[in-house]
């Protein structure tokens, strides 16, 4: 094993992200992510009818499941239009948009959706179609449990429903959009392809943001994701792999377990300019899962290769990133495994760069998560409370000019999970855990304590 804290880290390069990133030395003051936001090109739409729910006869707080499903199944909303929503109506059901559609609304305008908590079916409320844009909605699942970090128990802590679902479609846009309640999830991507959600606040969910399968070049950008259940984004569930996304001036906070998991891959990927904080696991879970059907690693693509992170803030969390690598193979018995001695360093974590982040902690007392502190549940002789890297099976990490703010907080903790349920030890021992970097000595400013604001603007805005 290879721990290097004081030596310079290789940065990687990204010859597609060539620009300046200038970083915010105050990162933990609340104009972190204030960034005037590029101009993002949405889907381009046909020429089309701009239709207002008013024009139907639509009043506030009217149920308009029937009516909704009507109109999309009688073609009076066709691929090229636009709905607008005047104001807040009751829904249930679930409702399949066409192609090259706009559904938009009114600020504060949107649904309350009637069939959160027992929704008797596993359809989401909006199915997307091609080139599908979300704008200004406001959407609410009534009556669901409590938001925040409550627990992981289905039908307990959260309901089933699922809201938001797009499987093998192509360029999509969420904006401006505000989706709450605890539910399973609030927005389901299958295999599909440059999804954009931009400016949005999510609240609530078990793993809020769900990326199944191949999808590629997802951007996050100016949004808040928070009180989750679980996981604000999750990838995972398939066999193929999450790639190319984008991460940007984004803000986890008060999740369960993590802010990201990438249980399904996120390979070359960037994450950046983005707060994680008050989360009880670890800001980034980064975790290559390997769980193949027909007991053959070669039909699973390697996971967790190519990801930057870098110029974000990281606090009041035990870990601010954990690398794992898993066999499921194991749990079939002896002689299954997926990974062993010949493969395992093609399918383990590795070439991930940690650059100019800030981790520290100012919120609870230096007491494990156990005892209601941010800190972590199995210290080891060190007594630290707050790690950096939490290395499991993973190698060629790098960190460079990582700062620290408050005290005990670990670079790096290497333990293997080699011999365990969820990995051989043969295959742990093929490879070599290494991490490079080093640790600025001036700490970073304080961090202010209880912060939950956002510098950007996410969530409905008015209309011009």
């Amino acid at each position: 094993m290879m721990t290097k804290h004081d030596s310079p880290a290789r940065t990687k390069s990204f010859p597609k992200l060539l620009f300046a990133v200038v970083i915010v030395l105050a990162f933990s003051v609340p104009g972190l992510c204030a960034r005037k936001e590029a101009a993002t090109a949405g889907p381009v739409l046909p020429p089309g009818k701009v239709h207002h729910s008013s024009e139907f006869g639509w009043s506030a707080q009217q149920d308009v499941t029937k009516e909704f499903a009507g109109l999309l199944a009688g073609g009076k909303l066709q691929a090229g239009d636009e709905l607008v929503l005047d104001h807040t109506y009751r829904i249930s059901g679930s409702h399949r948009l066409p192609d090259d559609f706009t559904l938009s609304a009114a600020q504060g305008a949107g649904f309350d959706v009637t069939d959160a908590v027992n929704p008797g079916h596993n359809r989401p409320l909006l199915e997307l179609g091609n080139h599908n844009t979300l704008h200004n909605l406001t959407i609410t699942y009534l009556n669901t449990p409590k938001l925040g970090p409550t627990g992981e128990q289905r039908d307990v802590h959260f309901t089933p429903r699922l809201g938001i679902q797009a499987q093998g479609k192509h360029d999509l846009l969420l904006r401006n959009c505000r989706l709450v309640g605890s539910i399973g999830h609030h927005l389901k991507l299958t295999d599909c392809r440059q999804p954009q959600v931009i400016g949005c606040h999510i609240a609530g969910g078990h793993w809020s943001v769900y990326l199944i399968g191949n999808v590629t070049d997802a951007v996050f950008r100016h949004c808040l994701i928070e009180n989750c259940q679980g996981d604000g984004i999750k990838t995972g569930g398939s066999s193929g792999v999450v790639r190319g996304v984008l991460v940007e001036d984004c803000v986890f906070q008060d999740n369960l377990r993590d802010g990201i998991d990438t249980t399904g891959g996120f390979n070359d990927s960037v994450v950046r300019n983005s707060i994680f904080r008050r989360l009880g696991v670890s800001g980034m879970d980064i975790k290559s899962h390997y769980e193949s059907k027909t007991g053959r690693i070669e039909d699973l693509a390697p996971e967790n290769i190519g990801i930057l992170i870098e110029n974000c803030l990281f606090h009041d969390t035990p870990n601010a990133i954990v690398l794992t690598t898993l066999d499921c193979g194991r749990r079939s018995g002896p002689g299954r495994e997926l990974l062993n001695a010949k493969n395992i360093k093609a399918y383990a974590p590795h070439d991930i760069d940690i650059n100019n982040c800030i981790i520290g902690h100012a919120e609870k007392p230096l007491r494990s998560r156990r005892e209601d502190g941010y800190g972590v549940d199995y210290p080891s002789g060190d007594g630290e409370h707050m790690r950096m890297v939490f290395l499991k099976d993973a190698y060629a990490i790098r960190y460079r000019d990582a700062r620290f703010s408050g005290a005990r907080i670990k670079p790096v903790q290497i333990s293997s999970i080699g011999g365990s349920s969820h990995l051989s030890q043969e295959a742990a021992a093929a490879f070599e855990r290494s991490i490079t970097g080093n640790v600025l000595a001036e700490p970073a400013p304080p961090i202010p304590p209880g912060v939950r604001e956002v510098s950007f603007a996410c969530g409905p805005q008015a209309q011009e």
